[in-house]
């Protein structure tokens, strides 16, 4: 566990560009869990309240419509953190799932737990604020792609943005992430040798 605490710190205090003060008080919160490929850290209806940071592997966040289909949200590798906040701050059940598409090892922390050391740890307020700042950001760039490009933008985009997902990901994940069938992905990467 100490190495895993050890990655933990490295990853928050790249983020918020500065050393941790008090780390021990934030590093007790968490504790691992491993998931296995095909296995859900959380499904729609769920009511999770935790946080999470990849240690290892990749977790995709996706929805299902009422006709049963899929629709990838994002995808997340090893150290990024995530956590289905609107969930937590409206104190309702989840609407995403999030599944591990590979072997998957976690630090989970309860997230309220980690709120309320705030009031006595400001590096984690700070820290919050930072991890919140990058979901949001990730998040508006993949909508202004996905509103304003076509297809073939939007894949050109992906293939950018998330080169190494490109080699881990199926074709059927990567069109459902972009908006597209994976008729039209196929058709696309052989139009376009990137």
């Amino acid at each position: 566990m100490k190495d895993a605490t050890t990655q933990l710190k490295y990853a928050f205090e790249k983020v918020l560009q500065s050393p941790i003060e008090e780390w021990q008080v934030i590093a007790d919160q968490f504790h691992y869990k491993k998931i296995a490929p095909g296995e859900h850290w959380i499904k729609a209806g769920d009511n999770c309240r935790s946080l999470c940071f990849i240690l290892e592997g990749l977790l995709r966040v996706y929805y299902i419509d009422q006709s049963g289909q899929e629709f990838n949200q994002h995808f997340y590798q090893e150290n990024e953190a995530l956590a289905p906040v609107s969930a937590i701050v409206a104190d309702e059940p989840s609407q995403i799932y999030v599944q591990a598409l590979e072997p998957t090892h976690l630090l989970e922390a309860d997230y309220q737990s980690l709120c309320k050391i705030s009031t006595r740890s400001p590096d984690w307020l700070r820290l919050e604020i930072k991890l919140m700042q990058e979901v949001f950001i990730k998040n508006a760039r993949k909508e202004a792609k996905l509103l304003l490009g076509n297809a073939e933008q939007r894949y050109r985009w992906f293939h950018r943005e998330y080169p190494q997902l490109c080699a881990k990901l199926t074709q059927y994940h990567i069109a459902s992430f972009l908006g597209i069938t994976p008729v039209s992905l196929s058709r696309l990467r052989k139009k376009i040798e990137l």
